[in-house]
């Protein structure tokens, strides 16, 4: 009995609590998803792009290329990628992720993230969130950035390997 409880459970709570879109609340299909409209508004940052700080290039100029302001100054850091172009939709979901305890997000950053980084976490043996200011972790209740990371050190080959700010 409790077996065919735990089958129904998912398709029940569904119909009660259906899912919906992460942006725009619309219903959709699964949990953790975009609505079609939504999914098609984000520009999403992968293909050819520096290999130091993630911009994207309109053309693929060869493996190892700098983009002209890392080859003019480079940064203080080795590598960097972003999952999304900052624009009005992309601020939206990640503020609400920052600001408005939307934790539903993790789970499809994560995934998107693991997709573009995959080259940078092969070799990775640690993965540590940038930490939060106390004052700033007191007023959220928590670190989006390190349950981001908890996330993609699941995902990854570090799963084992996470280090809490």
């Amino acid at each position: 009995m409790t077996v065919a409880w735990k089958s129904l459970g998912p398709g029940l709570l569904d119909l009660i609590f259906p899912p919906l879109c992460l942006s725009c609340r619309e219903p959709v299909g699964s949990e953790g998803g975009f609505c079609g409209d939504c999914w098609g508004q984000f520009t999403f940052l992968d293909g050819p792009a520096c290999i130091c700080c993630g911009t994207p290039f309109p053309v693929d100029p060869g493996p190892g290329s700098l983009c002209a302001a890392c080859f003019a100054k480079p940064p203080a850091f080795a590598q960097a990628r972003a999952i999304l172009a900052y624009d009005d939709l992309s601020r939206r979901a990640i503020l609400a992720l920052k600001h408005a305890d939307r934790l539903e997000l993790v789970p499809g950053f994560s995934r998107w993230l693991g997709r573009v980084a995959r080259p940078l976490l092969e070799g990775c043996d640690l993965i540590v969130p940038v930490p939060l200011h106390r004052s700033r972790l007191w007023v959220r209740r928590y670190n989006q950035s390190a349950e981001l990371a908890r996330r993609g050190a699941v995902l990854s080959d570090c799963q084992h390997q996470f280090a809490v700010s």
